[in-house]
């Protein structure tokens, strides 16, 4: 596991557990003084953030993965992810997120599975291929980016009143699915390149480096 992740974990495990403070009901006994956490940092413009962040990063990835799709001969599921691209907003709900993340991951495999059995690209798919790889390096560089917000926004929660939580869905899915997001994307890119590279398609710098960052 790399450092970067590594790192991105252990903020996320230690800091708060999210799954049952997050989307937990509030109790009674939290309820009360409650105002004495009102020195709490402002989640809400952090969230904002997040998901402006998680967001730009998603439509990358998947413009990458409808281009790729697009490149082996996958239309519908290329049609699906700039659907699903399309739709995003920044200021996206938890359900919407999620949404978009399925699509891009089950685009993803679809990609993966088409690439296993395929023998070559014509000269035009290899471009098509290419800039989704691209796409996919900056998704990932967007991901990766976007964890120095982690720290405030967890530990914030752990100090917030129970009845901010349902407010903050958005923020905690982000804190919580970004790890997976940054892992899995990482290793469709990684073999997305080693294809490229097993074919004769040259593959920008950009996008290599988006992994040697990890």
């Amino acid at each position: 596991m790399s450092r970067i992740l590594l790192a991105i974990l252990l903020t996320v495990t230690t800091l708060t557990p999210l799954s049952s403070l997050a989307f937990g009901l509030p109790k009674l006994s939290d309820v009360v003084g409650s105002s004495d956490k009102a020195n709490t940092p402002d989640l809400t413009g952090t969230q904002d953030q997040l998901v402006k962040q998680y967001v730009s990063a998603g439509k990358s990835v998947l413009d990458g993965n409808s281009k790729m799709a697009e490149a082996v001969g996958l239309a519908k599921d290329a049609a699906a992810a700039r659907a699903s691209s399309d739709s995003l907003s920044e200021g996206a709900t938890k359900s919407a997120l999620s949404d978009a993340d399925k699509t891009s991951s089950d685009t993803s495999k679809a990609v993966a599975e088409a690439l296993k059995n395929s023998s070559g690209l014509d000269a035009p798919a290899k471009v098509k291929f290419v800039s989704g790889i691209v796409s996919l390096a900056q998704g990932l560089s967007k991901y990766v980016g976007m964890t120095s917000l982690f720290g405030s926004f967890t530990q914030g929660l752990s100090n917030v009143s129970p009845l901010m939580l349902p407010k903050l869905q958005s923020g905690a899915y982000i804190v919580s699915t970004t790890p997976a997001s940054i892992k899995n994307l990482s290793s469709a890119l990684s073999n997305a390149i080693s294809y490229a590279k097993s074919h004769d398609i040259a593959v920008p710098t950009d996008a290599t480096d988006a992994l040697s960052k990890l």
